[in-house]
């Protein structure tokens, strides 16, 4: 490492000859604006220019860059901070030299600042500056002087920052000479850092940007896979994969979520959003000892077109259905699952396309079932990365035939018991019954939607309807009495799933709460759904007529969405499930044979902190949180993903507090201690 102080244009440019800025592929745009950053140079530069002793320098800041040779055996300086004002230098020698006097001040600026004499026009390494792919386009017309051709009206900091500079550098020559503002220009000063292949460019870049605007993880993962390859190789990756990676997430912030997706379903974990970079590292260094950098970008674009096909693309095809239902949930929850399932069926082939989606469908009515249900779904959220889990190890025991039983048992069976649990029939009908459905009024939008397609060879158009109810939500004493009750009651009834359709909005405010009669009047322009067709039919409208109206809509729901059964069993040794219900807490897990203990997602955690006596055990109990491996909920705390505890009575300690002995504490399928039962003698 080399660090010196330099004038930017009067040394550090100059003593570059032969050799190129590179702004790597890895690094954001170039964003400083005329208003943020410009004015404030041009002011700066007067001062300079006034500066009658010419004894004053001004300090732009710090250029860090790496020095590399890349394979034509020219050297470039890749740079990995202050691309800023690198870039804005060389705009404004390319703006001066729009106005030097002749030709031969014109070669001046060219071969001391701008250009590699000794290179052809035509090579890649003839200008001194290499900028950032997204800004190739402007900067190549400004230094091939085709000012013409700039669009003037375009959203490009590089042309516009251009525009302005030559317009005020003009102004400037005019009033003081273009040698004078030439010379001042030479007194801005920086320093520069310059690294070799023995330093680590990565950490320095990381320690750089920890202090400006936040990088996303996404945009420090990319620089981690390209920074310390030559200008060459990281175009190459970006071309080839990058690119594909941004046309798809188009926001850095989604890219970033579906790496946090991706690193799950290749690990089985999922990682806290602040800890996500540190995870990709140490995922990417490890894998990398026996793959390229390549091979692994690869399958992270495979993945992305999983993800893409899932969530974005519209579905088309033989499942279309199937597939528009998984959209229609906007849950990421299952994300994990489905794209490594997608992985199976693409590129390892272990199960087929038909398999594939009788999955998606499975998730789909165990996600549909609890979203009607009113299940917490952040009980839900971190588990499918568990239950990727179990998938694999019961498919590697039982082979791929087995593989929809497997995912049955896996997303049903396994869950029964616990909060993660598929709402059966009777529990689904009981909750419905009385929910709130307009308060879902975009749940039910889709299930109402979908009714009335389902039998329907063409879609019909509801794009134009919005929910509404029938027997309106401001009472009257009409509608008291077709309801039966008023107040609480009549609010709590207007809003149930059988008093609601899809109509137009302006027509059901019109109708107001008149009577019935006058309500049906706003069905006439939609007698072609099915379903106002059978309420314009109807001779009166009642609390009767809404309950019946209420369990007819569930029924078609629940047939719609069967309840998932496995037919095979294919636990862990089930003598082995231990079972904590101790101190107001309640917990699932296993009886490893080496005495480790799998903690099973949806165990509770005793949640005052006062009772934990262990600095130790508080200090776990925080690196969970911060995982995000146990999760903080109203009711209290628990787990969300499996957890291996050391012991049974590490694992009793962890969830209730104290020190506990846990051969005690922990009881088998039976009842019985497993002390008594499962310890070894």
């Amino acid at each position: 490492m080399d660090s010196k102080p330099r004038k930017l244009l009067d040394e550090f440019i100059p003593e570059a000859i032969g050799k190129q800025f590179v702004i790597p592929v890895y690094q954001r745009k170039y964003t400083w604006t005329v208003k943020k950053q410009l004015v404030q140079l041009m002011s700066d530069l007067v001062k300079l220019i006034e500066d009658e002793n010419d004894a004053k320098g001004h300090f732009l800041g710090t250029i860090v860059y790496l020095k590399l040779i890349n394979s034509n055996y020219k050297t470039e300086r890749s740079v990995v901070d202050g691309q800023q004002r690198l870039v804005t230098m060389f705009l404004i020698v390319h703006a001066m030299r729009t106005f030097a006097a002749d030709i031969y001040r014109k070669k001046e600026l060219d071969n001391t600042y701008l250009t590699n004499q000794a290179e052809p026009k035509d090579s890649k390494f003839y200008q001194r500056l290499y900028p950032a792919v997204a800004d190739g386009k402007e900067y190549s017309l400004i230094a091939s002087n085709r000012y013409d051709q700039l669009d003037k009206s375009s959203n490009s900091n590089i042309t516009q920052n251009f525009l302005y500079l030559q317009s005020e550098l003009g102004k400037l020559i005019e009033i003081y000479s273009f040698d004078r503002v030439l010379y001042a220009l030479k007194r801005f000063e920086i320093v520069y850092i310059e690294l070799d292949e023995k330093d680590n460019a990565q950490q320095i870049f990381e320690s750089i940007n920890s202090t400006g605007e936040r990088l996303t993880a996404s945009d420090l993962m990319r620089n981690f896979i390209m920074m310390n390859k030559s200008n060459e190789e990281q175009t190459e990756l970006y071309n080839k994969y990058w690119q594909k990676l941004e046309d798809i997430f188009v926001d850095s912030k989604h890219m970033e979520d579906f790496f946090r997706y991706y690193l799950a379903a290749v690990t089985g974990e999922y990682t806290a959003k602040n800890l996500l970079y540190s995870a990709f590292k140490n995922y990417w260094l490890e894998k990398v000892k026996s793959s390229s950098d390549e091979e692994l970008i690869k399958k992270v674009v495979r993945y992305a077109k999983y993800f893409e096909i899932l969530y974005y693309k519209q579905p088309s095809g033989q499942y279309k259905e199937i597939l528009s239902d998984f959209q229609s949930q906007e849950s990421m929850m299952p994300a994990p699952f489905v794209l490594e399932m997608s992985e199976w069926l693409r590129e390892e082939q272990k199960i087929t396309e038909n398999q594939f989606y009788k999955m998606l469908e499975i998730v789909n009515v165990y996600q549909i079932r609890r979203s009607f249900n009113g299940d917490d779904t952040s009980r839900v959220a971190r588990a499918f990365p568990t239950f990727l889990k179990n998938v694999k190890k019961y498919v590697a025991d039982e082979g791929s035939e087995n593989f929809i039983d497997i995912v049955k048992y896996v997303l049903v069976e396994n869950n029964k018991s616990n909060n993660m649990a598929m709402p059966i029939d009777k529990a689904l009908k009981s909750n419905m019954i009385n929910m709130n459905a307009y308060a879902k009024s975009k749940l039910i939008r889709w299930f109402l939607e979908k009714l009335e397609n389902i039998n329907n060879t063409a879609k019909v158009d509801l794009d134009s309807l919005s929910v509404e109810h029938i027997m309106p939500q401001t009472s009257t004493p009409y509608w008291e009495k077709k309801a039966g009750v008023s107040g609480e009651e009549y609010t709590e009834l207007v809003n149930t799933v059988g008093n609601l359709t899809l109509v137009s909005k302006i027509d059901n405010s019109a109708a107001g709460n008149k009577d019935f009669e006058t309500k049906k009047k706003i069905f006439e322009d939609t007698l072609h759904i099915q379903m106002n067709k059978d309420l314009y039919n109807m001779g009166e409208w009642t609390n009767q007529s809404i309950e019946e109206r209420s369990n007819k809509l569930i029924s078609e729901l629940i047939k719609m969405y069967p309840y998932q059964r496995a037919a095979g069993t294919y636990d862990d040794d089930g003598s082995r499930n231990i079972y904590l219900n101790k101190s107001g807490i309640k917990a699932e897990g296993y009886l490893n044979e080496d005495d480790t203990v799998k903690i099973y997602p949806g165990a509770q955690v005793r949640s005052n902190a006062s009772d934990i006596e262990s600095d130790t055990l508080k200090e776990v109990r925080d690196e969970l949180l911060e995982k995000e491996i146990i999760q903080e909920e109203i009711g209290g705390i628990i787990f969300v993903q499996e957890y291996i505890a050391s012991s049974p009575s590490n694992a009793a300690s962890l969830l209730i507090g104290g020190k506990i002995n846990g051969w005690s504490a922990w009881t088998d399928f039976e009842g019985n201690l497993i002390d008594d039962t499962l310890r070894k003698q």
